[in-house]
């Protein structure tokens, strides 16, 4: 049996209208929508100048595979979070500009990057953490279709 969990994913950055297309059929495979209890995401419902955030319950492992990979693939910014399954794994955020990445925070279920005392001991120096922490607060730019 596969572990689900709650996940969310915020989507941006620049799109072609191709690449859009493809997004929106990953997003309906993942039966993401744009609030909790809500219904499954349509085109519509993007609103220029913002990025796109989208959530969904259980969700296999708290990741979004196939949706992750297309945006790897293609350069485009993503945010995820996904909460705890408690005899398996922790909750996770993952972080990718669209140039670097993806990296993956430990957070707990507000999403705020927790850190263990060994991984604090082996960075060594507050400039060292705050380098470390710096990529968890890249902000996801607005979804934009252009041509």
């Amino acid at each position: 049996m596969v572990d689900r969990v709650l996940a969310t994913i915020t989507i941006g950055g620049n799109v072609t209208e191709a690449r859009f297309d493809q997004l929106v059929i990953l997003i309906a495979n993942e039966g993401l929508s744009l609030d909790w209890d809500s219904e499954p995401f349509a085109t519509d419902q993007r609103i220029e100048g913002e990025p796109l955030p989208l959530c969904a319950y259980e969700v296999p492992w708290g990741m979004f595979e196939a949706l992750e990979q297309y945006c790897c693939d293609n350069h485009i910014a993503y945010r995820r979070w996904s909460g705890a399954c408690s005899v398996s794994f922790g909750a996770e955020g993952i972080v990718y500009d669209g140039q670097t990445g993806p990296l993956n925070y430990d957070v707990n279920d507000d999403d705020i990057v927790m850190m263990a005392v060994e991984t604090i001991e082996q960075l060594g120096s507050i400039r060292a953490i705050l380098a470390y922490l710096k990529p968890a607060a890249f902000e996801i730019p607005p979804l934009v279709v252009v041509d």
